[in-house]
């Protein structure tokens, strides 16, 4: 189903909306208007859903259900009871038993339908009927694959359920004249409200027909393709449609009135010509030609970022009807008349119904708890479609704007949700989910190539949420759904923290960033991937970090202090950012390594204090003879070789602290290597060599510019005995000469 959004490309950053209540007028009235915004549409649509599934709660599928699995219906049904508002059918079920001895079949069928018989194997069989469930006894036991048939006629008045109904008759107004109109619209589980079935989405029948009795004024429509128009008596004809692929039967549809048709056509990227078969009231003839001509474009957009579409042997195209939206009937998708405007403002919701032809028709939801994979990924595809059209910017903006994909909090869970068909929470949070995978992985190819795996291990098939992060991590190569967890199964949002400064720390500029997650509700924390953008006037540059902490800091040698800091500014990520001033905080992360029995001294550095810093040890040990005076440098010699982690803690004069873990590695001082040879390797390099030292793990290179070694240098350690000096002094002025002394050390493993 499609979740309305309201615009006009020309005027998209200038429009806004006011959420207005719902109305209680019939949504199949002539006179029912759309929307005056999206949220007004994801509501009403939100509300039609909901009153189906509540209604379904006292009627969940049977355990004796699961012991077979439907293959093909033939559904056959009279609608030319228009003004007595009944319908008569014929509906021929084919199954494979899943049981060893499967002797009864349980369908769902509206109470309100009177059975008239049931057949099985030739003969008429004994059932009971109530509580919208049909029981067949059967002809004897059926083994586990044994195939058995039943028929089953039956007539009356479909189901209603309060103002929203999954079958309709309707008098359409045209000028002076009441046009007889039917639609069906049966998501989530409405097909039992007109045909028996076993109204479940995960068993999708491999192939259905479905054949339509109307006077022979009249036009019906359903899925596939129509395979034969007969005449019958008296002033009648039949349509047979045949859907080839598999079908839930939330997705079968039947509709009649006195149809226009057009044809168009779309030549897919396989080579092959698909119809495109158009069937717009009369009166709305030229709105359809106007509103639906960007189709193709949206078909050839479709194959490119999804892949071939997937009837491409059958046909695609739209059938209206009075419903204030559409719906994704398969191959043939249901389109409202007060949408059908001759312009171009809901483009969008032409794109989000074909979508679904690959996301919901294709590879529809395993069960209904995970109906975002459905409406998350057409409410995407049209920020995608949008993308395309008009650029980066644009998608930003879909996503985070009123008319657009925007979530408002209280939202989620995701999966599951506790209003299952809540607009915010699967349309457009389940919109967040698809662009946040998007956004981690940040490589189209290899985003789009993961949709394609996950489709093609389940295409004509049904698909659950762990199935689909299963089939993405074997492609993008890791596991991203700890990456969405919170939002899948949590509510609402992280709330970011942000703070930032910089610091000099042994002669580098350093700049910290620190984030703490805020959010209250849910009380755990969000695993997400979060882009820093770093400006100055005339500097800018970006870092990505992960974030899953209450409280996390991020150090970056950037080359210059920024001046202004912007978290996921193309808005990557489902989130809300408040500033705030950096606190005290300690720039250290590491400290130089020391060797025993030599003088040692590292000074440490905090920023965003008030006032004099005192320095001190709060837990953990130094080596023995190492010291924090208050002033917040490392001093002594050390006396023995370890690894010594300790926290320091920094205080300002305003009682405010930070602490931070630290590792000191003390190495041994062992005798320095022999026969020590210095060369010039060429005009720009120094070659050092030198005999190994007994007991040393790697050497230590240091240089000088005087002998008594007061501006000593460490500029490398290796493992090797010989190593190379680049010197950045040349070229020297004409008839000077520059001089370097070097020494080496040998250390052992502390």
């Amino acid at each position: 189903m499609n979740t309305l959004r309201v615009f006009s490309l020309a005027l998209l950053a200038l429009l806004g909306f006011t959420l207005s209540a719902w109305g209680a007028s019939n949504p199949w009235d002539e006179d029912f208007a759309p929307p005056e915004n999206p949220k007004q549409f994801h509501a009403q649509e939100a509300a039609r859903l909901l009153a189906f599934h509540e209604q379904l709660q006292e009627s969940p599928l049977l355990s004796t259900q699961a012991d077979y699995d439907v293959l093909y219906y033939d559904i056959t049904l009279d609608l030319r009871g228009f003004y007595s508002q009944t319908i008569a059918g014929s509906v021929l079920v084919q199954a494979r038993s899943l049981a060893p001895d499967l002797d009864e079949l349980v369908l769902d069928l509206c109470s309100n339908l009177i059975v008239d018989s049931c057949v099985v194997a030739g003969g008429a069989r004994p059932f009971t009927s109530g509580d919208h469930t049909l029981t067949i006894a059967l002809d004897r036991a059926y083994g586990e694959n044994e195939i058995v048939e039943a028929r089953v006629v039956y007539h009356g008045t479909p189901c209603q359920t309060s103002t929203f109904t999954s079958f309709s008759f309707y008098n359409r107004p045209v000028g002076s004249r009441q046009i007889p109109s039917i639609s069906t619209l049966s998501e989530p589980q409405g097909a039992r409200d007109w045909w028996p079935s076993k109204d479940d989405p995960s068993d999708k029948a491999d192939s259905a027909r479905i054949s339509l009795i109307v006077a022979d004024t009249l036009t019906a429509t359903s899925n596939g393709v129509l395979e034969s128009l007969t005449p019958l008596p008296p002033s009648s004809r039949k349509f047979t449609w045949f859907e080839r692929h598999p079908i839930s039967t939330y997705l079968i549809c039947a509709s009649a009135t006195n149809y226009a048709h057009y044809r168009e056509w779309f030549v897919s990227q396989t080579g092959d010509s698909v119809p495109l078969d158009h069937y717009p009231y009369p009166e709305r003839l030229a709105n359809a030609q106007e509103s639906w001509n960007p189709l193709p474009q949206m078909m050839a957009f479709c194959e490119q970022i999804y892949g071939t579409y997937p009837f491409v042997d059958e046909k695609y195209g739209h059938t209206m009807f009075n419903w204030g939206g559409a719906m994704e009937h398969q191959c043939n998708t249901s389109y409202g008349r007060s949408i059908t405007t001759g312009t171009h403002t809901y483009d969008y919701i032409v794109q989000h119904e074909l979508s679904h032809m690959w996301w919901g028709d294709n590879v529809t939801l395993g069960t209904w708890a995970d109906v975002w994979l459905n409406e998350g990924f057409a409410s995407y595809s049209e920020a995608l479609y949008y993308e395309n059209r008009n650029g980066p910017d644009m998608l930003q903006d879909y996503m985070t704007s009123s008319w657009g994909n925007d979530v408002v909090d209280p939202s989620g869970p995701v999966y599951d949700p506790a209003e299952l068909f809540s607009s915010n929470t699967v349309y457009d949070k389940g919109a967040w989910i698809v662009h946040m995978l998007r956004g981690w992985v940040r490589d189209d190819e290899l985003f789009f190539a993961a949709l394609a795996e996950y489709r093609a291990r389940h295409t004509y098939g049904c698909a659950v949420t762990s199935e689909f992060f299963a089939d993405i991590a074997d492609v993008i190569g890791y596991d991203a759904e700890p990456f969405l967890h919170a939002y899948l199964y949590r509510t609402n949002r992280p709330h970011f923290a942000v703070s930032f400064g910089s610091g000099t720390v042994d002669g580098t500029l350093v700049t910290v960033v620190r984030i703490r997650q805020t959010q209250t509700d849910p009380d755990t924390t969000f695993r997400t991937r979060l882009d820093l953008r770093f400006t100055t006037a005339a500097d800018t540059t970006t870092e990505r970090v992960e974030n899953s902490e209450w409280n996390e800091r991020y150090y970056f040698a950037l080359g210059f202090a920024p001046t202004g800091l912007a978290v996921d500014p193309r808005d990557w990520v489902l989130k809300e950012v408040a500033n705030e001033t950096l606190p005290l905080t300690i720039l250290n992360q590491t400290v130089a390594e020391a060797m025993t029995g030599e003088d040692y001294q590292y000074t440490l550095t905090a920023i965003g204090g008030n006032g004099a810093i005192v320095w001190s040890v709060v837990d953990g040990d130094l080596p023995e003879g190492i010291e924090l005076p208050t002033n917040g440098t490392l001093a002594g010699s050390a006396t023995e070789a370890g690894v010594f982690t300790f926290k320091v803690r920094a205080q300002d004069g305003a009682l405010h602290s930070d602490e931070i873990w630290l590792t000191l590695t003390v190495a041994s001082s062992l005798p320095p290597p022999s026969n020590v040879t210095v060369y010039p390797s060429d005009s720009d390099h120094i070659m050092l060599r030198w005999s190994p030292a007994a007991d040393a793990d790697s050497y230590r290179v240091y240089r000088a510019p005087e002998p008594d070694w007061l501006d000593e240098e460490w500029i490398l350690t290796t493992t090797d005995t010989f190593a190379l000096d680049t010197l950045d002094t040349m070229p020297l002025p004409e008839d000077t000469q520059k001089t370097w002394f070097y020494r080496v050390r040998s250390v052992g493993t502390p």
